[in-house]
């Protein structure tokens, strides 16, 4: 008697029409994705497309949305990945309809639908609250910093870059000519050339020296800005003080000659990246980071309710940003809940925070020292005396209380977690778009997958 064996025939066609929501299991996260993206108002997407109809035809938007999500909520950033997942992955071909969008495609959408995609994010949002996962009692903020996709060796100084400039100018118009003129002799091969390109680009080695220039030229232009803008504040702040001197009420030392940290006798120069001039030095929690500072409000469930992301070194004047932006998105999901307290680190203490905070009637809890020494035991207030920071000392007496140190202890789980899951789960450790808005179109999108994870997580828990 032969072995019994369940063989798979790859010759072996399908007797009726192949149906791809056979190939997925219920309680998968593309199905989530899928329905979410049912819901969603994709006109922001629709209306860059021709309504006539004319032309070749283009990849519905809800297809493109859909795969783009669930590639971000599974890791999988890169637009070549993307296509070959759309070829070998089951969930992916179920999102695509066996559909393969190639990933020039995918990444042309990306950069065609930015805003619309930033958008997204307050659809979720919505999502959430219909299924009344949105709670929005005491709001975490934090910040966190990504790696922006820039070489740390790139950063030049603004006399380095002048002269890399005139060097890549040089080199630009030299093979400018070169290939202008081997174009003349090669008019015949012109298709084999450019292959599906239009013919009138320009030449891929001509291409990459004019984006390199173009680069090198940002970075030099905005250290001449940044320069330009410390010198005539230093000289507002020596007319200040000479004003005051001849009116009797000088207080502190007269200005220095020069802006601080910019005295070419004693500082280091300041340096920009050439690779994306976009991107700051930043200190992160591993040391210096080349890259970008994330912001995020979260929920005591871990629920994302506003986001933004800047150049800002530092956290000391980003609340109001996030809680502005939160305050939006919210509002777009049609959400009115307001929150009742909002906590944040040490990072954002500081007396205009906490007198804005007080304007706005907003219940703020942040100490003025790191968590670590306040897990030791030592006061909020670092035993500083505030007697001339008024606002500081009234929000350093309610995080005494039992009832601010209960709800500033939610912070280190829900917000300081989140960032962990983006950047682990979905392997957002480094962005792979340079340029501010391309950045903050790839944060966004991670914090939209972030709460499609969660509504996921509540449609397994609630079935």
């Amino acid at each position: 008697m032969p072995q019994n064996f369940i063989r798979g025939d790859v010759d072996q066609g399908f007797l009726l029409p192949p149906d791809v929501r056979d190939w997925l299991p219920d309680g998968e996260l593309a199905w989530t994705v899928k329905d979410a993206v049912d819901s969603f108002d994709l006109s922001g997407f629709k209306r860059s497309y021709r309504a006539n109809g004319q032309g070749a035809a283009a990849f519905d938007p809800a297809l493109m949305v859909a795969v783009l999500l669930y590639a971000h909520a599974v890791g999988v950033r890169s637009s070549r990945a993307i296509e070959r997942h759309c070829v070998r992955d089951v969930a992916f071909r179920v999102l695509a309809g066996n559909r393969v969008p190639d990933h020039a495609t995918i990444a042309r959408f990306v950069t065609r639908h930015r805003q619309p995609l930033q958008e997204l994010f307050a659809q979720v949002l919505r999502v959430c609250h219909e299924a009344g996962m949105v709670r929005l009692g005491v709001i975490a903020v934090d910040g966190t910093k990504i790696a922006a996709n820039a070489s740390w060796s790139k950063n030049h100084t603004s006399a380095s870059l002048a002269h890399q400039v005139a060097e890549e100018q040089a080199r630009y118009d030299q093979l400018a000519a070169e290939l202008l003129d081997e174009q003349t002799r090669i008019d015949a091969a012109e298709d084999a050339e450019h292959g599906d390109d239009r013919g009138d680009e320009l030449p891929p080695p001509l291409r990459r020296r004019a984006e390199r220039l173009a680069r090198l030229k940002e970075a030099k232009q905005r250290l001449d800005d940044e320069q330009a803008a410390a010198v005539a504040e230093q000289e507002v702040r020596k007319a200040e003080w000479q004003r005051r001197k001849d009116a009797g009420t000088r207080r502190g030392a007269q200005p220095g000659e020069h802006p601080p940290g910019r005295n070419p006798d004693k500082d280091k120069p300041p340096r920009a990246n050439a690779t994306d001039p976009d991107s700051r030095t930043m200190r992160g929690g591993r040391g210096l980071v080349q890259g970008y500072n994330a912001q995020a409000a979260v929920t005591e469930d871990q629920l994302i309710v506003g986001q933004t992301l800047t150049q800002a070194a530092t956290d000391a004047h980003q609340l109001f940003p996030v809680l502005d932006d939160a305050a939006e998105q919210l509002n777009q999901a049609g959400i009115e809940e307001t929150p009742d307290t909002w906590v944040a680190d040490a990072g954002y203490a500081n007396e205009e925070t906490f007198t804005e905070a007080e304007t706005r009637g907003l219940r703020l809890l942040a100490p003025m020292i790191s968590d670590e020494r306040r897990a030791a035991g030592e006061d909020p207030a670092g035993d500083k005396p505030l007697t001339s920071r008024p606002a500081t000392a009234r929000a350093q007496d309610r995080l005494r209380t039992p009832e601010g140190t209960e709800k500033y202890a939610l912070r280190g789980r829900t917000v300081e977690p989140v960032f962990g899951q983006i950047k682990d789960r979905q392997g957002l450790r480094q962005l792979l778009r340079r340029g501010l808005q391309n950045a903050k179109t790839e944060w966004s999108l991670a914090c939209t997958v972030h709460n499609l994870r969660k509504i996921h997580a509540h449609r397994l828990a609630t079935a």
